[in-house]
């Protein structure tokens, strides 16, 4: 009301009645007229917004069939540019489904020739000067699981069979020319000491059915070089992504870097400790450069087996050794020195540098196509070694994976 009688007065005060009258709706036929003109008004919005949106979407069509398209090519070309086509090709369908079974083995030699001060199970301490050896083998980790990828591209994910507390992540990187793989492998266990060598005390039977737990790690990082990249794919006998068409060959240089730990400080391992000179945590750092050669077998369409074999020099090496201290729990009874039990705690640590070493990997891989189906094997490993002025470590690593699966 208030609004209207505003209104109202300021339209008297600028005209005449007639004025306002003519401006202000009173037929029945003005009021239909108007709400068809905005009948009109609405419909004419709602294509215009209909043609808006088409367009929109149109233009969304062509930028996601661009990009997608562009991402395509993009993955297509990249395994063979710069290829021969006689010898290397793309394969029909890229789409890839399948089955894996994975399994990975570790073990670490440790050797020292320092003196150690051990505690003997009679409670004296004891100068010892001979050698110690101390192997370590967790037990292997096999895992099973399902891949999907384009082009060599994709995710898996896999469910560990044995060894529950591992972790095994690995990543894989190929192309015409070059190579990058990196795996970190983590085994937590307490069946990991296969043997060890005593310094001259006869307490054999302290462990021979004990389970020392141990903390083991390893990261391992590898990229190759191709000469031959003409003629010459790796990705067709490991991920997949291409075809090698005829038997071919080439020379490879390589860039390696490794890094272990070993980590069993803990109270039911004391003895252990201080036979290993009361060293509980050891890392070692590897940096290395090769060369060798790969060759990839092609005896029949469909089949290609490749066998890739390089020498590394170990220019780098660096160790870090963590002691601990060791200190006995005596039961409380003055007349009774009997040992219950014992502290470690953290003490100090040291590092070295090691010697050039000469070191050794490997490689071996099968795939076979069948119409739509797909089967490969590969297998790879590591023989590691570092010397330093009183001590040397060994480490030796392989893994296996197989799969079976359908091309789409």
């Amino acid at each position: 009301m208030a609004l209207s009688f505003v209104f109202l007065f300021s339209l008297s005060a600028f005209g005449t009645n007639d004025e306002v009258e003519d401006s202000v709706v009173t037929s029945v036929s003005d009021r239909d007229k108007i709400k068809k003109d905005e009948h009109i008004l609405i419909k004419t919005t709602k294509q215009i917004g209909k043609g808006t949106s088409a367009i929109a979407e149109a233009g969304y069509n062509v930028s996601k069939d661009f990009i997608t398209g562009k991402l395509k090519n993009y993955l297509d070309s990249s395994g063979i540019k710069g290829t021969n086509p006689e010898y290397v090709g793309l394969p029909k369908r890229k789409w890839r489904v399948s089955l894996i079974g994975d399994m990975d083995k570790m073990s670490i030699y440790i050797h020292s020739n320092k003196d150690a001060n051990v505690i003997s199970p009679d409670g004296n301490d004891e100068t010892i000067p001979q050698d110690f050896n101390l192997d370590v083998r967790p037990p292997m980790s096999a895992s099973t699981g399902i891949w999907v990828g384009y082009m060599g591209y994709g995710l898996g994910l896999s469910y560990l069979k044995t060894g529950k507390d591992n972790t095994n992540i690995a990543m894989n990187l190929s192309a015409p020319h070059y190579g990058i793989n990196v795996r970190w492998i983590r085994y937590n266990t307490e069946h990991a000491l296969h043997g060890w060598a005593e310094r001259g005390l006869t307490v054999e039977e302290l462990y021979q059915n004990k389970n020392y737990a141990f903390d083991i790690g390893s990261i391992v990082f590898d990229g190759y070089y191709i000469f031959n990249k003409k003629k010459f794919s790796l990705s067709a006998a490991y991920d997949l992504s291409t075809v090698q068409l005829r038997s071919a060959g080439s020379f490879i240089a390589g860039l390696m870097f490794n890094y272990q730990k070993c980590e069993y400080a803990n109270p039911d391992n004391a003895y252990l400790l201080t036979q290993a000179e009361r060293v509980g945590k050891l890392k070692m750092y590897q940096g290395s450069i090769g060369g060798g050669y790969t060759y990839n077998w092609v005896p029949t369409p469909g089949l290609v087996i490749n066998l890739t074999g390089m020498p590394v020099l170990t220019l780098y090496s660096h160790s870090k050794l963590y002691q601990y201290n060791v200190d006995k729990i005596y039961q409380d009874n003055d007349n009774d020195k009997k040992i219950i039990g014992f502290n470690v705690t953290p003490a100090e640590a040291y590092s070295e540098n090691g010697k050039v070493a000469l070191n050794i990997t490997g490689r071996i891989a099968a795939a076979y196509r069948y119409k739509i189906y797909v089967f490969s094997y590969m297998a790879q490993a590591y023989y590691l070694r570092s010397y330093f002025n009183q001590s040397s470590f060994k480490v030796f690593q392989w893994n296996m994976k197989a799969s079976v699966g359908i091309t789409l």
